[in-house]
């Protein structure tokens, strides 16, 4: 667990496993095998097991983490921490939703199942919060087949800020402890060496009723009746150590005696006692048998959890595992059905997968249906014929999950493998469906698959199995061949871009697929749709995107021209715009003509972040006349920005600000690209969650936004083989194409063999100096907006 850097594990058994942090593994010590439990989560601070064996992990977002399933996909740093280890996940489960407080929240937490503090703690989160100097009680909400958090109080804060919980365990007493730091910090950012290294602390929270101790005891002494007893006891961590016992011991003996437990009205009882045969190494066929049969939701998912750890099954244990998946009632067993078919053989799996799919309650659970498209992933290639067999049923293109979750990405990976074989899955798919309006999610899979990739040509049983849908085929009826390139195809697409009466729907579809393949007779359309004042927006910004690969001088001469009267007015168009001239270095000269000779742009027009692309072009003349031109567009000295932080710093204490000046101000300043209650951009970071009421903090962050660039939010620097320079962030990885977001215009998704470089850039997007410019008062304005507590404002 943790947001590590690469890493490639071997052991005795498992050989060459590797990822990029971010992810919850496993390393069994007597099988020595080890492998990934789950992929993602963001920066997984800690583990955390319930009484039903569920696991969880905190992370440093503003929500409470993960509940993770076998073998699932969580969100992850793309930048950072590269593509999933699965290029054909299409999608991931997200963290558990929050109503409460959602504050930057680096945290680890425990369920607290200790039986002795009051009942309003038992089963509920105890969360500690390092940042915020406090410690929250929070509900687990069933939501399907996960959970939601609901926040229901503090019930433990301070107004010393050196309080810094960094750890937290549950105790035999049944009290909770606490590790504190005790520090003025918490933070990496700070490169000065300010620790207090000897004030840490450990704090328990325990029941006022509660005012002895426990006598000393020691469990590898207990004969195994007693440890049997401590299997029912109240407080989760005996329970708990007593299986330790049982797995060190391997005492086959006790199983007789864990039996009867097994049959147990008590649901929890039970469970332990299936843990404990397995530990004592009692789990065979035939209590698999009896433990998918239980009554006992969690006996049943734990009876196909061990079933799948071992990755193979009887035929007996195999078609009893596909009956129960056609009939399970509870989501978190069918979510543990689907994790284990995807461990198991195509043949032993998709009977299991068929079922679960036929369960349509489950096409709108927060987790089960991307469970069960993994399951099925998994078996594309390596079963393709049973998998396609799986389709030849009517009735089962009219299940919920296939029309919305199957279908689509089952096109789509198979598109993005390619190869004749995948091709001709393609083509099978189509030929299988009922009607069209079944085939609809194959053909929007299909394009999806396609998309940032040369398609000049397609085999013909693909094309033939095509021509019945060409009408509703992805974002247009030519849109096929379009990316085939052919003729008729792209004389009719660009028609309809040039016509003004056409919808800008079908416009925009042909402009982005434009942008996508390679087809110069598109360029004078596309710039005449960009001079024409009648053109929308919208359609503007995407020719503006979809002509920056075309190397053509004329581009750059009439984008320049048109500038003044047509582009500059609207602020997304003209930052489109600005993008275009900043992505070649032929256009860019044109664009400092434009500024320098002809004056038809103003260079206080051009922003930071464009400014700093122009850089990274490397072209002699254009870094020249950038210096020239914007010679305060450099990185300030550590020393000017130390002066700087305490400047402003004295200035905010000599006189008060008003917060609805300055949210007027920072929707101005920052706005585009933060977010803060509510209103503001999703390019950086949402600054709701985060400790405003840290003056230093805030400071540094402003005024050195390169001293900690979030993670997520890393500058990219990307150059093409066509030639062109693009800065953005990645936003996804997938099937071999990254997609980036542009500071302007839409998402930009590319194939990796059009990528010539990917360079992580050092540097923030936000710029420095940006409270240059401003008044006195406007910086206590925007700093009294800045630090209001977000509390106050919503219940405003």
């Amino acid at each position: 667990q943790g947001s590590t850097t690469t890493a490639r594990i071997s052991s005795a058994v498992t050989k060459n496993v590797s990822f990029l942090g971010q992810a919850i593994w496993r390393y069994h010590p007597e099988t020595r095998v080890f492998e990934l439990f789950a992929e993602g989560g963001g920066n997984t601070f800690h583990v955390e097991i319930d009484a039903k064996g569920r696991l969880y992990s905190g992370d440093n977002g503003t929500d409470r983490g993960q509940y993770y399933k076998q073998g699932a996909y969580y969100i992850k740093n793309w930048g950072k921490h590269g593509a999933l280890t699965n290029s054909y996940a299409f999608g991931n489960l997200a963290n558990m939703a929050l109503e409460g407080d959602k504050k930057r929240f680096t945290h680890a937490w425990i369920k607290y199942e200790g039986g002795s503090l009051p009942d309003r703690y038992q089963g509920d989160m105890i969360a500690i919060n390092p940042l915020q100097s406090y410690v929250q009680l929070t509900q687990l909400v069933p939501h399907g087949s996960t959970f939601g958090n609901v926040d229901e109080a503090r019930i433990l804060e301070t107004d010393d800020d050196w309080f810094r919980p960094v750890d937290i365990k549950a105790g035999p007493d049944g009290a909770v402890y606490m590790a504190d730091w005790y520090d003025s910090r918490l933070t990496h950012v700070d490169p000065r060496d300010t620790w207090h290294k000897a004030s840490g602390r450990v704090y328990r929270l325990r029941n006022a009723k509660n005012t002895g101790g426990i006598p000393a005891f020691d469990l590898s002494t207990y004969s195994n009746e007693k440890l049997i007893a401590l299997l029912s006891h109240p407080n989760k961590w005996f329970r708990q150590q007593a299986l330790r016992q049982f797995g060190d011991r391997k005492d086959r003996s006790a199983i007789p005696q864990l039996m009867p437990l097994l049959a147990s009205d008590n649901g929890q009882t039970a469970l332990e006692a299936l843990w404990a045969i397995n530990l004592s190494g009692g789990f065979d066929d035939t209590l698999a048998g009896k433990a998918l049969q239980h009554k006992d939701p969690f006996v049943r998912m734990w009876g196909v959890r061990l079933l799948g750890d071992a990755n193979k099954v009887s035929p007996a244990l195999s078609r009893q595992l596909a009956q129960l998946a056609a009939k399970e009632p509870h989501p978190e067993v069918r979510s543990q059905l689907a994790c284990t078919a995807k461990r198991l053989s195509g043949a032993d799996a998709l009977p299991i997968i068929k079922n679960l799919l036929k369960h349509e309650e489950d096409a709108d659970d927060p987790d089960n249906s991307l469970l069960i498209w993994w399951a099925l992933e998994s078996k594309a290639e390596s079963d393709r014929e049973v998998v396609l067999a799986l389709f030849e049923d009517p009735a089962l293109w009219n299940c919920p999950l296939v029309q919305q979750t199957m279908l689509p990405r089952l096109m789509q990976r198979y598109a993005m493998a390619g190869g004749a074989d995948n091709y001709t899955a393609n083509a099978r798919l189509l030929t299988m469906a009922p009607s069209a309006k079944q085939a609809k999610p194959l053909l929007d899979g299909l394009q999806e698959g396609l998309r940032g990739r040369d398609v000049t040509t397609l085999p013909p049983n693909l094309v033939k199995a095509l021509q019945p849908y060409q009408d509703v085929f992805g974002e247009g009826a030519l849109a096929l061949g379009l990316r085939q390139g052919e003729p008729q195809a792209v004389e009719k697409a660009l028609a309809i871009i040039a016509d003004e009466q056409a919808t800008t729907s079908e416009r925009l579809s042909y402009v982005r697929i434009m942008g996508d393949i390679h087809q110069p007779e598109s360029v004078p359309v596309l710039l005449d749709v960009v001079e024409n004042n009648q053109s929308s927006g919208a359609l503007r910004q995407a020719s503006l995107q979809a002509l920056q690969q075309y190397n053509e001088a004329e581009i750059g001469e009439r984008i320049a021209g048109a500038y003044p009267d047509r582009l500059r007015a609207d602020l997304d168009v003209r930052l489109a715009a600005l993008s275009l001239f900043a992505s070649r270095a032929a256009w860019t000269h044109q664009l400092l003509k434009a500024i320098e000779q002809t004056k038809q742009v103003s260079k206080e027009d051009i922003p930071v972040q464009t400014i700093e692309q122009l850089k990274l072009l490397h072209d002699p003349g254009v870094t020249e006349a950038v210096a020239r031109l914007w010679p305060e567009v450099r990185l300030a000295t550590s020393d000017e920005k130390s002066e700087r932080i305490v400047q402003v710093n004295q200035l905010l204490q000599t006189g008060a600000g008003q917060a609805s000046a300055g949210r007027m101000l920072f929707q101005s300043l920052c706005g585009s690209c933060h977010k803060l209650f509510e209103e503001g951009g999703t390019v950086g970071p949402e600054l709701t969650g985060y400790d405003r009421s840290n003056l230093n903090d805030l400071l540094l962050n402003i005024i050195d936004p390169n001293a900690d660039v979030r993670e997520g939010y890393v500058n990219y620097h990307v150059t093409t083989r066509d030639g062109r320079t693009l800065t953005g962030t990645i936003i996804a990885r997938s099937g071999g194409t990254i997609t980036l977001r542009l500071p302007a215009g839409e998402p930009l998704t590319l194939h990796t063999d059009r990528i010539k470089e990917t360079q992580a850039q050092s540097t923030s997007m936000m710029p420095e100096r940006l409270l240059d410019g401003l008044t006195d008062q406007q910086m206590r304005d925007l700093f009294a907006y800045l630090m209001q507590d977000h509390e106050q404002v919503y219940s405003k």
